[in-house]
């Protein structure tokens, strides 16, 4: 990498689900000269010190309406196929009076969890009073990014002192007893989406999606499911979460191919526990194979409707979402929104649960091929997609 690159870093705070990762409290600009990095600029403000250059008028996503009709960069990680939410990303923050990127990188805080389980805390008392470790990275940097505008206009600033200083320290706590830990969490990291890649040099990309690190939503020949929570005013509550995920295949004597899936949500929290102790609210969306047919339905919880933000007026449809959820049909028992979406069926609804509640989602769906066709593998379990 001899030519100088720019690449926005996002911060997902996967403690409230965004479906990419989390919602993009913080960010950062990275700048590398022949493969080093230059310069790390994190504005102390975060994500919403994009607001000031924004001048587009562009509706948001029919359930981000919950929170206002219209649409910003911190909640443009709308996707869960990594590359397009990237692409918006780079559009809202290049639409913002931001610089051109050449690529978009997701950090989770799982990411600074496990590398200071390895390298060891960093001293930050000298700013703010704190030695941060992985033991209490989620909730001394959560306690400072809530803080209000009387106490603070920086109140993300933290987030880019913590990387610099991690970055001056690194070189010196390598060593051989933790750099093999250290190869083996980031590589779980990579497997496990922690960690996200998109670039807009298409050999690099290729290099990402051949690597399985770009986080592209795949095409499959058998049986496919995702199911994806999007976590829209529901506080910092998915971090007290816990999901089980129940898929069943039945086979009809016609060849035929029911799936029953069941999706069980727990909360943990107790309730005004700080930052989890209010109610999760989660906009679920089930990604199935393309032309698979809704059957029944039953535990979704729908927002009422008086909950969201009126219309205004003079907001442009969003072409990738008008292509997508904008052509979405409407289950009439359930209110479950059907449409298709890179190149799957997705169906999709709200689910609400408050502390210490357990909820059971059930959905049954057919397939769109049998069993016996010939254009389908004979072995289902052998060619069924990524669960």
């Amino acid at each position: 990498m001899s030519a100088d690159k720019r690449y926005l870093l996002v911060f997902q705070n996967n403690s409230e689900l965004r479906a990419s990762g989390g919602f993009i409290g913080s960010f950062a600009l990275i700048d590398f000269s022949k493969g080093e990095i230059k310069n790390i600029e994190a504005p102390g403000g975060g994500s919403y010190d994009t607001e000031a250059g924004w001048l587009k008028k562009i509706k948001a996503p029919e359930p981000l309406s919950l929170v206002r009709a219209d649409w910003h960069f911190w909640d443009a990680n709308w996707w869960p196929d990594w590359p397009a939410s990237a692409r918006k990303l780079a559009w809202f923050y290049e639409n913002s009076d931001g610089a051109t990127v050449d690529g978009v990188i997701s950090f989770t805080p799982t990411v600074m969890e496990k590398l200071l389980a390895i390298i060891g805390p960093i001293d930050l008392k000298e700013k703010y009073g704190l030695i941060i470790s992985a033991d209490n990275f989620w909730s001394e940097t959560q306690k400072l990014a809530e803080q209000k505008p009387d106490v603070t206009k920086q109140p993300k600033k933290i987030i880019g002192d913590l990387m610099n200083k991690i970055i001056e320290e690194l070189p010196r706590r390598l060593s051989k007893d933790n750099l093999l830990p250290l190869f083996k969490a980031m590589n779980d990291l990579l497997v496990s989406k922690n960690i996200l890649f998109y670039f807009t040099d298409n050999n690099l990309e290729a290099k990402a999606d051949s690597l399985d690190w770009s986080g592209r939503i795949k095409d499959t020949a058998g049986d496919y499911l995702n199911v994806i929570n999007t976590n829209i005013a529901g506080g910092k509550t998915d971090h007290k979460i816990k999901q089980e995920i129940i898929h069943k295949t039945k086979i009809q004597p016609d060849g035929s191919i029911i799936d029953d899936l069941t999706i069980r949500r727990v909360h943990e929290a107790i309730k005004r526990e700080p930052f989890s102790g209010v109610r999760n609210v989660n906009w679920v969306r089930v990604y199935v194979p393309l032309g698979s047919e809704l059957l029944s339905v039953s535990g979704f919880k729908p927002v009422a409707k008086i909950f969201f933000s009126e219309e205004v007026a003079g907001l442009a449809d969003d072409p990738d979402v008008l292509a997508g959820e904008g052509q979405a049909q409407t289950h009439e028992v359930s209110g479950t929104k059907i449409y298709n979406e890179f190149n799957k069926t997705v169906f999709a609804n709200w689910s609400q649960l408050d502390p210490g509640e357990t909820v059971e989602i059930n959905i049954k769906y057919r397939l769109p091929f049998k069993l016996t066709d010939k254009k389908q593998p004979v072995n289902l379990m052998e060619k069924a997609g990524a669960f």
